[in-house]
């Protein structure tokens, strides 16, 4: 196997193409008799795509499309392979296989189970019974929270919540009252204060006009 069979790392690849790019034009620099912008072009267009076709095990000489196609084989394969189906598999079947597992590992993840089997087809669970088993759980662990059973609905939940948050409002509206004993004692003070300050209703006798001197004589 030659040296542009032996597929690099993204980082090789990238230096690679880059260096083959920089002496391609370098050299065409230094021999610009007879050339053009085209001719350069049209260089450094097999240059790059010998190279990648190496790589991939295209033909040398092969086209862009070709050198897809093989990277498309390529890709599909090693992915078929790491998923677990056929290394001729199409995308359709390579993708389902994908999904299916990304399903199964959430279903676990969550503790979701399939529906009851059926002789006539094996259960197997589904996103709608994983989307089912997490709602399960969150209603659960909501219920839990504002003091209802487990096993209740939302619209249960949801009129527990509510009174909860009635509850709340009533005592802080009433607490914001001051009791009976209070309001007496206010009052009583304020009588005491009008009292001074009006005299009563039995004011003291006024001061005696009669000189003492003149009556004792």
């Amino acid at each position: 196997m030659s040296e542009n069979n032996q597929a690099p790392t993204p980082e090789e690849m990238g230096a690679k193409l880059d260096e083959e790019i920089k002496e391609t034009v370098q050299d065409w620099v230094n021999n610009p008799e007879a050339t053009d912008f085209d001719d350069l072009d049209d260089r450094i267009d097999v240059k790059v795509r010998r190279t990648i076709a190496g790589w991939v095990g295209a033909e040398e000489n092969a086209d862009w499309k070709e050198v897809g196609q093989k990277m498309d084989a390529n890709s599909r394969q090693a992915i078929a392979g790491w998923v677990g189906v056929e290394e001729n598999a199409d995308w359709p079947a390579i993708t389902n296989q994908i999904e299916n597992r990304i399903r199964l590992n959430i279903a676990s993840l969550v503790h979701a189970g399939p529906p009851a089997e059926s002789a006539e087809q094996p259960a197997e669970v589904s996103w709608t019974d994983i989307g089912a088993k997490v709602e399960s759980d969150v209603r659960s662990w909501v219920a839990g929270l504002v003091g209802t059973s487990e096993e209740a609905d939302w619209r249960t939940i949801s009129s527990k919540v509510t009174d909860k948050a009635k509850h709340t409002l009533d005592k802080l509206r009433h607490g914001d009252k001051p009791d009976a004993d209070v309001e007496v004692r206010r009052a009583a003070q304020r009588i005491a204060i009008d009292s001074e300050e009006t005299g009563g209703d039995n004011p003291p006798p006024a001061a005696s006009t009669v000189d003492p001197v003149e009556k004792i004589e």
